[in-house]
């Protein structure tokens, strides 16, 4: 019975979390010349992967010749590096895919301080109230109940889906009435979040070590929407940036094809305004019409299990491609806007191209397709990193090697052995 009131009411907190703890902004003060642009982080993650041969080149360094699907990147040939021999030494097919951002699965946290948080949320708790929203958590596909982004406390953070709701997390005024409302609402949660403290303390007696653990990790969750719920009161009466962009009526109706741009165009916006400074998007299915990508005949998951049909690659390669050409039409728009330093936001941001499967026909999560562009490390390369035995140079060593360019005083993250060697920072 009592297991069963706790499940209940982390249940009834996971709701809660869901609803309201949708995340609080500032703008950055261009004005002042000699202010220096702080860093931010993007990570895209693609489901199923790439085709290998397609995206990791032949040679290594700066003289790599261009596979086919990153030709759509020529343009910024300087200011990314691709990776091959990187992974999270995991198995397990589409289910490892998940922890792309973390490199830990839930079942194997608990030997890690930090359970299996990822990349970006460590990121966002350096960052705390800072900025409206710590961090934003993207999936471009309504369906799926996919997510990057893992808590210090093993949960996955549910993404937001809607182009039209995330719009209005950025940009929509509050009047005096809306204002109020939300004020009320934020203290209800708060003092519901006190009665759920104060009956979780009367659990704690005479529980054995494993419920002892299990409340221990109530705690915790607790105390993250606890923290959501002061940066969200924290950011109330701050006005939110002005914006000429406007997206168009009816677009979470669109297609994956037209939805896409859209979403990169808002999460610019979202760095330039210094509404946040970490933000995931998760792309899985294509959804209705096939995404709506020209030439795309078949589901996206079929085509991923192509069995090296030609014919089948060919078409999966339009979606692969699809992604790759609206990754580099973002890092266009970051190049084009100018930090106050003169510097651009691309050299301000380390974005992220992934995903934590590498070839989704053999189901395999190993020498994942890896590419970071910007953020202020030299680019123009292909980095290759053999194997040791049966183990790969972690990938957390290139998340730990960001996370200290982002201004974290770490030498540790999950299962890193150091950070990256050979990824060199702009002096």
């Amino acid at each position: 019975m009592l297991l069963k009131k706790k499940i209940e009411r982390r249940k009834f907190l996971y709701g809660l979390g869901g609803s309201m703890l949708a995340l609080p902004l500032l703008e950055i003060n261009a004005s002042s010349p000699s202010l220096i642009p702080p860093k931010r982080i993007t990570a895209t993650g693609i489901f199923y992967g790439f085709v290998p041969e397609n995206f990791h080149p032949v040679e290594t360094g700066s003289h790599f010749t261009t596979p086919e699907l990153l030709k759509p990147l020529d343009s910024y040939r300087q200011d990314y590096t691709v990776f091959s021999g990187l992974d999270h030494n995991l198995s397990g097919g589409h289910n490892a895919t998940k922890f792309f951002l973390s490199g830990i699965p839930t079942n194997q946290s608990k030997g890690f301080a930090e359970a299996n948080i990822s990349m970006d949320q460590k990121a966002a708790d350096f960052v705390g109230k800072q900025t409206r929203y710590s961090s934003l958590t993207l999936d471009a596909d309504r369906g799926n109940e996919h997510s990057l982004a893992w808590t210090r406390n093993g949960n996955a953070i549910q993404p937001i889906r809607s182009l039209e709701k995330l719009y209005r997390l950025l940009f929509r005024k509050e009047n005096s009435t809306d204002r109020n409302q939300t004020a009320r609402t934020l203290a209800d949660k708060k003092s519901i979040l006190d009665l759920a403290k104060l009956q979780a303390d009367d659990f704690r007696k005479n529980l054995g070590t494993e419920d002892t653990q299990k409340l221990d990790q109530y705690f915790t969750s607790v105390r993250e929407f606890e923290k959501r719920i002061d940066q969200s009161s924290l950011w109330l009466d701050q006005e939110k940036p002005d914006t000429d962009y406007t997206i168009p009526t009816g677009a979470d109706s669109l297609t994956l094809h037209d939805r896409t741009p859209l979403f990169y165009d808002l999460i610019t916006l979202a760095l330039q305004t210094d509404s946040t400074r970490v933000i995931s998007l998760a792309f899985t299915n294509l959804g209705k019409e096939n995404g709506g990508i020209p030439g795309v005949t078949q589901g996206y998951h079929t085509l991923s299990h192509h069995g090296q049909v030609p014919d089948a690659i060919d078409e999966l390669s339009l979606i692969e491609t699809f992604h790759v050409s609206q990754f580099s039409r973002f890092l266009g728009k970051l190049k084009d806007i100018k930090e106050p330093n003169g510097a651009t936001l691309l050299d301000n941001t380390m974005a992220l191209l992934g995903s934590g499967m590498s070839n989704a026909n053999s189901h395999s999560n190993r020498d994942l397709p890896i590419l970071l562009a910007g953020g202020g490390f030299k680019h123009g390369q292909h980095m290759h990193f053999a194997r040791s035995g049966k183990q790969s140079t972690p990938l957390c060593n290139l998340y730990l090697s960001m996370l200290q360019n982002f201004g974290l005083e770490v030498d540790q993250y999950n299962t890193s052995s150091g950070t990256l060697t050979g990824l060199e920072k702009i002096s």
